[in-house]
Protein backbone atom coordinates (compact mmCIF):
# COMPACT_ATOMS: atom_id res chain seq x y z
CA UNK A 1 0.00 0.00 0.00
CA UNK A 2 1.02 3.80 -0.87
CA UNK A 3 0.11 6.16 2.00
CA UNK A 4 1.40 10.04 1.12
CA UNK A 5 1.85 12.09 4.39
CA UNK A 6 2.49 15.56 3.12
CA UNK A 7 5.55 15.72 0.66
CA UNK A 8 6.44 11.93 1.52
CA UNK A 9 5.26 8.70 -0.18
CA UNK A 10 4.92 5.66 2.06
CA UNK A 11 5.50 2.13 0.58
CA UNK A 12 4.11 -0.25 2.89
CA UNK A 13 4.92 -4.16 1.94
CA UNK A 14 2.36 -6.78 4.06
CA UNK A 15 3.82 -7.17 7.27
CA UNK A 16 5.20 -4.36 8.18
CA UNK A 17 3.96 -1.73 10.89
CA UNK A 18 3.66 2.10 10.72
CA UNK A 19 3.37 4.25 13.73
CA UNK A 20 1.35 7.49 13.09
CA UNK A 21 1.43 10.24 15.44
CA UNK A 22 -1.51 12.17 16.05
CA UNK A 23 -2.05 14.87 14.16
CA UNK A 24 -0.76 13.46 11.36
CA UNK A 25 -2.81 12.89 8.07
CA UNK A 26 -2.04 10.25 5.47
CA UNK A 27 -4.01 9.38 1.96
CA UNK A 28 -3.99 6.33 0.36
CA UNK A 29 -2.37 6.47 -3.08
CA UNK A 30 -2.35 2.98 -3.80
CA UNK A 31 -3.94 -0.07 -2.45
CA UNK A 32 -4.26 -3.68 -4.22
CA UNK A 33 -6.67 -5.96 -1.86
CA UNK A 34 -4.79 -4.92 0.76
CA UNK A 35 -6.01 -5.28 4.46
CA UNK A 36 -5.11 -2.80 7.71
CA UNK A 37 -5.33 -3.48 11.27
CA UNK A 38 -5.61 0.48 12.84
CA UNK A 39 -4.48 -0.21 16.36
CA UNK A 40 -5.51 3.29 18.08
CA UNK A 41 -3.21 4.43 21.34
CA UNK A 42 -5.05 6.30 23.60
CA UNK A 43 -3.16 9.24 25.72
CA UNK A 44 -4.08 7.24 28.52
CA UNK A 45 -2.97 3.96 27.49
CA UNK A 46 0.03 5.46 26.63
CA UNK A 47 0.19 7.36 29.73
CA UNK A 48 0.44 4.04 31.95
CA UNK A 49 2.30 2.12 29.67
CA UNK A 50 5.29 4.70 30.11
CA UNK A 51 4.63 4.81 33.73
CA UNK A 52 4.22 1.05 34.43
CA UNK A 53 7.29 0.00 32.97
CA UNK A 54 9.63 2.91 33.61
CA UNK A 55 12.15 1.20 35.23
CA UNK A 56 13.11 -1.04 32.04
CA UNK A 57 12.36 1.76 29.58
CA UNK A 58 14.71 4.11 31.72
CA UNK A 59 17.38 1.64 30.60
CA UNK A 60 17.04 2.97 26.76
CA UNK A 61 18.98 6.33 26.30
CA UNK A 62 16.79 9.43 25.70
CA UNK A 63 15.91 9.89 22.11
CA UNK A 64 17.44 13.77 21.44
CA UNK A 65 16.01 14.03 17.63
CA UNK A 66 12.55 15.77 16.58
CA UNK A 67 10.04 13.37 17.34
CA UNK A 68 8.85 11.97 13.64
CA UNK A 69 5.19 11.92 12.28
CA UNK A 70 5.15 8.67 10.80
CA UNK A 71 8.21 5.33 11.68
CA UNK A 72 7.97 2.40 9.94
CA UNK A 73 8.74 -0.92 11.48
CA UNK A 74 9.89 -3.99 10.48
CA UNK A 75 8.41 -6.25 13.37
CA UNK A 76 10.35 -9.72 14.72
CA UNK A 77 8.56 -12.68 14.62
CA UNK A 78 7.57 -12.21 18.30
CA UNK A 79 5.94 -8.78 17.39
CA UNK A 80 4.34 -10.53 14.28
CA UNK A 81 2.58 -12.75 16.38
CA UNK A 82 1.43 -10.30 18.93
CA UNK A 83 -0.26 -8.63 15.49
CA UNK A 84 -1.85 -11.61 14.39
CA UNK A 85 -3.67 -12.31 17.81
CA UNK A 86 -4.52 -8.75 17.99
CA UNK A 87 -6.04 -9.30 13.89
CA UNK A 88 -7.50 -12.38 15.20
CA UNK A 89 -9.77 -10.68 18.31
CA UNK A 90 -11.56 -8.48 16.01
CA UNK A 91 -14.37 -6.28 15.99
CA UNK A 92 -15.45 -5.68 19.67
CA UNK A 93 -12.67 -7.53 21.37
CA UNK A 94 -10.21 -5.11 20.48
CA UNK A 95 -11.14 -3.04 23.45
CA UNK A 96 -10.92 -6.17 25.69
CA UNK A 97 -8.34 -6.78 28.49
CA UNK A 98 -6.92 -9.51 26.49
CA UNK A 99 -6.13 -6.80 23.52
CA UNK A 100 -4.50 -4.39 25.54
CA UNK A 101 -2.08 -7.14 27.17
CA UNK A 102 -1.35 -7.63 23.55
CA UNK A 103 -1.20 -4.50 22.37
CA UNK A 104 0.88 -3.81 25.39
CA UNK A 105 3.19 -6.92 24.57
CA UNK A 106 3.36 -5.78 21.04
CA UNK A 107 5.00 -1.98 21.95
CA UNK A 108 7.10 -3.43 24.56
CA UNK A 109 9.06 -5.86 21.76
CA UNK A 110 8.93 -2.62 19.45
CA UNK A 111 10.15 -0.52 22.20
CA UNK A 112 13.41 -2.83 22.67
CA UNK A 113 13.81 -3.07 18.96
CA UNK A 114 16.19 -1.17 16.43
CA UNK A 115 13.55 1.71 16.28
CA UNK A 116 12.71 0.99 20.04
CA UNK A 117 14.41 5.21 21.21
CA UNK A 118 12.87 7.05 18.38
CA UNK A 119 9.27 5.01 18.65
CA UNK A 120 9.49 5.85 22.50
CA UNK A 121 10.19 9.39 22.41
CA UNK A 122 7.33 9.47 20.50
CA UNK A 123 5.09 7.59 22.95
CA UNK A 124 6.49 10.01 25.51
CA UNK A 125 5.00 13.22 23.77
CA UNK A 126 1.97 11.64 22.85
CA UNK A 127 0.95 10.76 26.65
CA UNK A 128 1.99 14.50 27.30
CA UNK A 129 -1.52 16.12 28.26
CA UNK A 130 -0.92 19.48 27.05
CA UNK A 131 -0.17 18.28 23.70
CA UNK A 132 -3.76 15.58 23.99
CA UNK A 133 -5.67 18.97 24.89
CA UNK A 134 -4.03 20.97 21.96
CA UNK A 135 -4.66 18.14 19.93
CA UNK A 136 -8.40 17.78 20.80
CA UNK A 137 -8.72 22.21 20.61
CA UNK A 138 -7.14 21.74 16.59
CA UNK A 139 -9.11 19.10 15.60
CA UNK A 140 -12.08 21.37 16.92
CA UNK A 141 -11.59 24.42 15.42
CA UNK A 142 -8.96 23.97 12.18
CA UNK A 143 -11.88 25.20 10.01
CA UNK A 144 -12.22 28.72 12.47
CA UNK A 145 -11.55 32.33 10.36
CA UNK A 146 -8.98 32.83 13.25
CA UNK A 147 -6.08 34.57 12.78
CA UNK A 148 -3.22 32.91 15.13
CA UNK A 149 -3.54 35.36 17.88
CA UNK A 150 -7.38 34.37 18.14
CA UNK A 151 -6.50 30.52 18.40
CA UNK A 152 -3.72 31.30 20.95
CA UNK A 153 -6.24 33.16 23.23
CA UNK A 154 -9.08 30.79 22.66
CA UNK A 155 -6.98 27.86 23.65
CA UNK A 156 -5.34 30.00 26.81
CA UNK A 157 -1.76 31.09 25.64
CA UNK A 158 0.07 33.72 24.27
CA UNK A 159 0.85 33.83 20.60
CA UNK A 160 4.73 32.85 21.46
CA UNK A 161 3.98 30.87 24.06
CA UNK A 162 0.76 28.59 21.74
CA UNK A 163 3.65 28.22 18.79
CA UNK A 164 6.44 26.80 20.68
CA UNK A 165 4.00 24.07 21.78
CA UNK A 166 2.25 23.83 18.53
CA UNK A 167 5.79 23.56 16.91
CA UNK A 168 7.12 20.99 19.80
CA UNK A 169 3.88 18.38 18.92
CA UNK A 170 3.16 18.81 15.16
CA UNK A 171 6.69 19.99 13.56
CA UNK A 172 5.59 22.66 11.42
CA UNK A 173 4.10 26.37 11.46
CA UNK A 174 0.28 26.21 13.17
CA UNK A 175 -0.43 27.80 9.18
CA UNK A 176 0.96 25.00 7.66
CA UNK A 177 -0.75 22.59 9.20
CA UNK A 178 -4.29 24.02 9.65
CA UNK A 179 -3.77 24.44 5.71
CA UNK A 180 -2.92 20.83 5.55
CA UNK A 181 -5.42 19.64 7.46
CA UNK A 182 -8.05 21.69 5.65
CA UNK A 183 -6.71 20.69 2.11
CA UNK A 184 -7.50 16.96 3.13
CA UNK A 185 -10.59 17.70 4.92
CA UNK A 186 -11.75 19.23 0.94
CA UNK A 187 -9.96 16.13 -0.34
CA UNK A 188 -12.42 13.98 1.82
CA UNK A 189 -15.36 15.67 0.74
CA UNK A 190 -14.51 15.65 -2.79
CA UNK A 191 -14.45 12.14 -3.44
CA UNK A 192 -16.79 11.11 -1.28
CA UNK A 193 -19.44 13.51 -1.64
CA UNK A 194 -21.38 15.40 -4.23
CA UNK A 195 -20.90 19.04 -3.04
CA UNK A 196 -19.99 21.34 -5.31
CA UNK A 197 -15.99 22.30 -5.40
CA UNK A 198 -16.90 25.55 -4.52
CA UNK A 199 -19.31 24.73 -1.51
CA UNK A 200 -16.37 22.33 -0.80
CA UNK A 201 -14.14 25.53 -0.39
CA UNK A 202 -16.62 26.99 1.39
CA UNK A 203 -16.39 24.15 4.37
CA UNK A 204 -13.09 23.40 4.17
CA UNK A 205 -12.51 27.43 5.18
CA UNK A 206 -10.84 28.84 2.01
CA UNK A 207 -12.10 32.27 0.93
CA UNK A 208 -12.17 31.33 -2.91
CA UNK A 209 -12.85 28.32 -5.33
CA UNK A 210 -9.35 29.65 -7.21
CA UNK A 211 -7.14 29.82 -3.96
CA UNK A 212 -8.90 26.43 -2.81
CA UNK A 213 -7.85 24.54 -6.72
CA UNK A 214 -4.59 26.31 -6.62
CA UNK A 215 -3.83 24.97 -2.99
CA UNK A 216 -5.23 21.47 -4.02
CA UNK A 217 -3.07 21.38 -7.00
CA UNK A 218 -0.05 21.84 -5.15
CA UNK A 219 -0.45 19.59 -2.83
CA UNK A 220 -1.89 16.53 -4.66
CA UNK A 221 -0.68 17.62 -8.35
CA UNK A 222 -3.95 17.86 -9.93
CA UNK A 223 -7.08 20.11 -10.06
CA UNK A 224 -10.42 19.41 -7.90
CA UNK A 225 -12.22 18.94 -11.29
CA UNK A 226 -9.49 16.15 -12.31
CA UNK A 227 -9.30 14.54 -8.84
CA UNK A 228 -13.46 14.18 -8.74
CA UNK A 229 -13.51 12.87 -12.22
CA UNK A 230 -10.90 9.93 -11.73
Amino acid sequence: MALREKDDIIHLRAGELLFVKRGTYLVATQAQGCQVLWLPLDVNFVQAFVQRHGTDLARLERHEEACVNTLRLQPCAMAQECVARLAALGGEGAASMLAMLRLEELLLLLVFGPQGRTLLAALRQQGNRHVDRLHAFMEQHYLREWRLDQYAEAFGLGLTAFKCLFASFYKCPPRAWITERRIVHAHHLLLNTRMSIVDIAMESGFSSQSYFSQSYRRRFGRTPSDARRG
